[in-house]
């Protein structure tokens, strides 16, 4: 823009000593005529005409000049309106589409967590029953009923709290024994624990009920030495998936000096898992099997997030969504 104005002035300029030159021409040549000297009005006057049609034509060319300017200046501006609104309207549309993903992310959430609510209510509810916790058990109960419609499993629930609190005490006791062992079975063991806890309290002096006092943890240090035992066999099989596996069941049980002191083998078994992974993928894209490499390409993003792998995949997500549709 400074260009063009410094250029346009440049040409007003010329076209001022074109004009001046002409204007002195026809000074002169009227001079000459007061003067009575003929023999140079000829001369006097074509150097005046020849300057003002110069004058004129260059004004001429000035004048498209600037106005084809002015129209470029124009045809940017729209050019410079348009890209604004297209990225207006983009931009209305990353909104929309940010807004409906959102919503939806609530939906599915609703559905997702809908199971482990009521796992956890369930729960909740036995351990009540069996630490005699009536009216708390009858609301949970309600809740249940009322939250998540399951009405069946309500009445199911309120004759198990009725014949509880009906039968006699080593009934209950047996009950409740019966469940802790199956809780240990599913390797469950804090919610054993909490069940060891209230059958303490209700009914300390039963000899069955103390013999429970340490057995949760007995047999949680149990089950973590068969876990340890199948790691090691797995690193020195180099078998990757079960070696994961095992990890994910470890996690919970280890202490950290534990955790520390199994981080490099770890590491090994997750570096080989990626590998593996990123070699199916590799595979598949090379074989042009869309949905299989936009599925193992997602596991590579939801188990390592942070690997330069997954980054590598993001870039590919939404060609590769494209071509598996």
């Amino acid at each position: 823009m400074a260009q063009e104005k410094n250029w346009f002035r440049s040409g007003l300029q010329v076209v001022a000593v074109v004009y001046g030159a002409a204007l002195l021409a026809l000074v002169c040549n009227r001079l000459m005529i007061l003067a009575g000297e003929t023999a140079a009005l000829r001369t006097t006057w074509a150097i005046f005409l020849v300057m003002a049609f110069a004058g004129v034509a260059l004004t001429c060319v000035f004048m498209l000049i600037f106005l084809g300017t002015l129209g470029a200046q124009g045809d940017s501006a729209v050019s410079d309106l348009r890209r604004i609104m297209s990225s207006q309207k983009h931009s209305e549309a990353i909104l929309t589409n940010i807004n409906e993903n959102l919503l939806l992310s609530d939906s599915i959430k609703s559905v997702a967590f809908r199971q482990k609510d009521r796992t956890v209510l369930q729960n909740a509810i036995h351990q009540d029953i069996r630490g005699e916790q009536w009216d708390s058990a009858e609301l949970l109960i309600a809740e249940l009923e009322k939250r998540f419609g399951y009405r069946q499993e309500a009445q199911q629930l309120r004759q198990e709290m009725h014949n509880y609190r009906s039968a006699s005490v080593q009934e209950k006791i047996s009950d409740s024994i019966k469940n802790i062992d199956s809780l240990w079975t599913i390797h469950r063991y804090d919610e054993a624990q909490n069940e060891v806890e209230i059958l303490t309290t209700l009914y300390s002096d039963d000899q069955r009920v103390r013999d429970l006092q340490g057995q949760t943890e007995r047999r949680r240090d149990q089950h973590k030495r068969e876990l340890l035992d199948r790691w090691d066999k797995a690193v020195q099989k180099n078998d990757v998936e079960q070696g994961v596996e095992i990890l994910k069941l470890l996690d919970s049980y280890l202490t950290p000096s534990e955790a520390a002191a199994l981080e490099e083998s770890a590491r090994g078994v997750f570096r080989a898992k990626l590998h593996n992974m990123g070699l199916q993928f590799s595979i598949y894209v090379t074989e042009k099997k869309w949905h299989q490499a936009l599925n193992i390409g997602q596991e590579i993003i939801a188990e390592y997030p942070n690997s330069r792998m997954a980054q590598e995949v993001r870039d590919k997500l939404e060609i590769l969504s494209m071509r598996a549709k």
